[in-house]
């Protein structure tokens, strides 16, 4: 993108429409290259489409009556987003050649992109249908299957049998619409004998939702093999991946689509998600923080940097992100519970209780938020109600380990030996890496008269916290707010 812009901003300089009087630079083109020197590259790419803007504007006061300046007006305010300055233009351009189907097809696109799907029928249906062009179809589709005319939709299949592009295009809109069996049908509408990069990229993700993974990820391999630069390939085949439990191949395939598209948010934080299942967590916490930088108002990818910084303990970070987002999704159980775990480690106490209640008022069924409340209350010396919390945790997940770890702990004391002992030995066997819960053992053993048996748990203990203290660079994901979100 650097690149391009570059290239974009240098060339418009040379243009007559990017100078001024004296034949200098305009002071649209000098702001343009000091944005780009900046490193704003969202400034620099909004002065350089004012550039063009500026020029077909300049060319319709010559000549009124243009339909080409009239249309490349429009595409520039389309890219802009501009879209009512857009279809206002195409409106005219329409007018001056009422029976052009080109600058229909444009307008009703554009229809699609505002969700205006009567207007995009509308606007296709001034095309005769001897002259409508196969290009068309996926918009009409698009538009039908959006009002909820799924038949009508799929009777228009066949028509784009003579049309790989559209066959494509259709295909993928299908299964944007969860109607695979479709996709795949369009698909094999077409013939082809060298069928290219993106037929194949199409067809893996079609077969993938399908649940046919291994052709999914055969159709994916040919895809990366005609178009080794794909970033979309690479990102649809390391989410095969994940889903196979490959995170470190899929942590690898990402890290080669970050290098093709380094400015792509989609990627960006696929990529935060398996580098943390894949154990590379500062990886993960790098790419978070670019994440929070790139996506600063996208609220799902506050959430997800959150999670992270608040699993690797970074927790200046994570808790004005957190405090943002529960702000602006105050009902969303999971944002409460990632901000009472933040403030608990941060012993931020009465903080961190309204933030767990708020949590728990929300969703009672959320284990993780009852754990936290039970950590909370042993935190401030209250075992009896902790142990209520690290009690229901248990009755809705018995295989809790860290609950019943908890209880033992707790159940030491308020001095009731046999209870912890029973859950510190249950906890023992879903988790025997726990080298607090092993010391525990040791104790409770010791205080029941058995230092045999509690011998071989401190031993356990000493072992674990040796290990510990070397440190290990591939750990499992823990517990978070709500483990890593899914991204599609």
């Amino acid at each position: 993108m650097l690149l391009c812009l570059s290239a974009a901003i240098d060339t418009w300089a040379q243009s007559p429409a990017a100078q001024d009087s004296t034949g200098n630079a305009s002071p649209t083109v000098v702001s343009a290259q000091a944005q780009l020197k900046r490193g704003d590259l969202t400034s620099a790419e909004t002065s350089v489409w004012s550039l063009p803007e500026v020029l077909f504007g300049r060319v319709l006061q010559l000549n009124p009556k243009s339909v080409v300046a009239r249309t490349q007006l429009a595409n520039v305010l389309s890219v802009q987003n501009k879209h009512d300055e857009a279809i206002g233009q195409y409106q005219q351009a329409m007018n001056l050649a009422p029976d052009n189907a080109d600058l229909k097809l444009d307008l009703a696109s554009l229809y699609v992109r505002k969700a205006e799907f009567e207007q995009a029928l509308s606007t296709l249906k001034t095309i005769p249908p001897d002259r409508f062009p196969v290009a068309g179809i996926p918009l009409k589709v698009a538009s039908l299957l959006a009002l909820g005319r799924k038949s009508e939709a799929i009777k228009l299949l066949p028509q784009v049998k003579n049309s790989p592009t559209a066959a494509m295009d259709l295909s993928e809109l299908f299964l944007r619409n969860d109607l695979a069996d479709e996709a795949l049908r369009t698909l094999n509408l077409v013939s082809l004998k060298r069928p290219p990069a993106r037929f194949y990229y199409v067809k893996g993700r079609v077969l993938q939702a399908k649940g046919q993974i291994p052709a999914a990820l055969s159709s994916l391999r040919r895809a990366s093999a005609f178009d080794p630069k794909s970033a979309d390939t690479l990102v649809a085949i390391a989410q095969i991946y994940a889903v196979q439990g490959k995170h470190v191949d899929s942590f690898a395939t990402l890290q080669r689509a970050r290098t093709l598209n380094p400015e792509s948010v989609a990627v960006l934080r696929r990529f935060v998600v398996e580098a943390m299942q894949a154990g590379q967590h500062r990886a993960a916490l790098a790419a978070a923080n670019q994440l929070v930088q790139k996506s600063p108002e996208n609220l799902d990818d506050l959430y997800l940097a959150a999670a992270v910084m608040l699993q690797e303990k970074e927790l200046t970070a994570a808790i004005p992100l957190l405090e943002k987002y529960v702000a602006q999704r105050p009902d969303d159980a999971k944002g409460w519970l990632g901000l009472g775990m933040a403030y608990l480690e941060k012993r931020r106490s009465d903080f961190a209780r309204k933030a767990l209640e708020r949590s728990a008022q929300l969703d009672p069924t959320l284990t993780e938020t009852q754990y936290q409340l039970g950590a909370l209350a042993g935190q401030e010396g209250n075992p009896q109600e902790g142990i209520q919390h690290f009690e229901q945790v248990v009755h809705m997940q018995p295989r809790h380990a860290r609950a019943l770890a908890g209880l033992g702990a707790l159940y030491i004391q308020t001095r009731e030996l046999d209870k912890a002992l029973d859950a510190l030995q249950r906890a023992e066997t879903l988790d025997p890496n726990n080298a607090q819960m092993e010391y525990d053992l040791g104790l409770v053993l010791s205080s029941l008269g058995k230092p045999e048996e509690a011998k071989v748990h401190m031993e356990r203990f000493r072992k674990l916290k040796a290990t510990q203290s070397r440190g290990a660079p591939n750990r499992p994901v823990e517990e978070s707010p709500a483990n890593l979100p899914n991204v599609r």
